[in-house]
């Protein structure tokens, strides 16, 4: 009777074991994971402040050379064309991949 009633207990306690291990092993991976993706996240935003800023510096490099007097006119159309177009690939968010 004893041997009936303890070999269950001891699947159950070696069952419970097995799941809280497992369990714990996944929370731990998952938190590595949480850990290596916000990492990444904010490398990315890194990039885009950089980005942000080299877009703005040609930006003013390209209006300064647009409006300065000894620039040909088609020179400076040009700059403005590209100014206009680095304008609406960043309103629209088109620096994606």
């Amino acid at each position: 009777m004893v041997f009936r009633l303890g070999l269950p207990v001891i699947v159950l306690l070696v069952g419970t074991g097995w799941f809280a291990w497992a369990s714990y092993r996944r929370a731990a991976q998952a938190e590595q994971a949480l850990a290596e993706v916000n990492a990444e996240h904010r490398a990315l935003l890194h990039e885009v402040r950089s980005l942000e800023r080299a877009v703005a510096a040609a930006e003013q490099g390209l209006r300064t050379l647009s409006s300065h007097p000894s620039v040909p006119r088609d020179v400076a159309v040009t700059a403005d064309l590209t100014l206009a177009d680095i304008r609406r690939l960043v309103e629209r968010k088109e620096l994606d991949n």
